[in-house]
């Protein structure tokens, strides 16, 4: 979370009452003074997601396009993953408990073949252009290997 702003920033929400998650756009800061119109809000955070802070929001657009795709950055993202461990945890007992019924009853193999396919799907629904924008980086990324393997430089 920034230090106190009143910048505009893009963040992921979860609804403490629906338990609905969604992205937005919004203004966030320590202080409800600092908003126009401020709704508290609980920051969680630490490597156990077991330090709370309370802070205040004013939302300004609930799921918001994305904007343009920064090429650099999702090139980044991508040499990161492929250096860094590319485990994703969630943390959550109750995510866990609803996967591994799915592997239970056989709709999946494990539970990291369901969180690929339910990532992927709503990747794919959700985010089209930024899996366009992977997948041209992707593919730039194995040309320049291949390139460079075979002695071109480029």
């Amino acid at each position: 979370m920034p230090d106190d702003t009143d910048g505009e920033i893009r963040l992921q929400v979860t609804d403490t009452d629906t338990k609905e998650i969604f992205v937005t756009r919004a203004r966030v800061s320590r202080s409800a003074t600092d908003l126009d119109d401020p709704e508290p809000l609980t920051v969680v955070r630490g490597p156990h997601e077991n330090i709370k802070e309370d802070w205040h929001i004013e939302i300004l657009e609930s799921n918001p396009e994305l904007d343009d795709i920064d090429d650099e950055i999702l090139r980044d993202c991508i040499e990161y993953s492929r250096n860094e461990s590319n485990v994703i945890n969630a943390r959550s007992e109750d995510a866990r408990a609803l996967l591994q019924y799915l592997v239970a009853v056989g709709e999946f193999e494990s539970v990291s073949d369901a969180v690929r396919t339910i990532i992927n799907a709503y990747m794919q629904d959700t985010y089209p252009e930024l899996l366009d924008a992977y997948l041209d980086a992707k593919a730039e990324q194995i040309r320049d290997e291949m390139s460079t393997s075979f002695g071109e430089k480029r």
